[in-house]
């Protein structure tokens, strides 16, 4: 079906929405650790106050911590339907449920990749844009063969 973000209207709308904000919040407590301004951005419209340097530096790391961790969640029936509350064509998660799926994505985020956690790659990203910024090394986004 369609993507619906705001508010999502269904179950798989509303995990992408949570682990979404799960990733720019790891991403954005990576980029704390260089001298990057998280307002600096290269692909999103910046705006006053808005972390968008996160929301780009996410974009290769949604499909492999979101869509993927939604896959396997799924195939592996490890979501409940009580874990969402549904009214008036608005569906959240509930306390039950975004503890439940947190603790997922923590899991996923020490996984492995190459011999390295995903949130060590998140860092790496951050790091490999800092060097390109100071004129150190050429840049080359986060790639993952899945």
């Amino acid at each position: 079906g369609k993507r619906v973000r705001r508010p999502p209207n269904n179950p798989v709308n509303c995990l992408l929405s949570f682990l979404n904000q799960l990733v720019y919040t790891v991403v954005r407590h990576e980029i704390s650790k260089t001298h990057l301004e998280e307002t600096f951005s290269l692909l999103h419209s910046p705006g006053y106050g808005r972390a968008s340097l996160s929301l780009d530096l996410a974009e290769p790391f949604k499909p492999v911590l979101t869509d993927m961790l939604i896959f396997r969640m799924i195939q592996r029936r490890m979501v409940d339907k009580s874990w969402f509350n549904q009214h008036d064509n608005v569906c959240l998660l509930t306390e039950v449920g975004r503890r439940h799926v947190a603790e997922q994505f923590a899991r996923r985020l020490e996984e492995q990749y190459q011999k390295r956690t995903f949130r060590y790659w998140i860092y790496r990203e951050a790091l490999a844009l800092e060097r390109e910024v100071l004129g150190v090394e050429e840049y080359e986004s986060f790639k993952r063969r899945v």
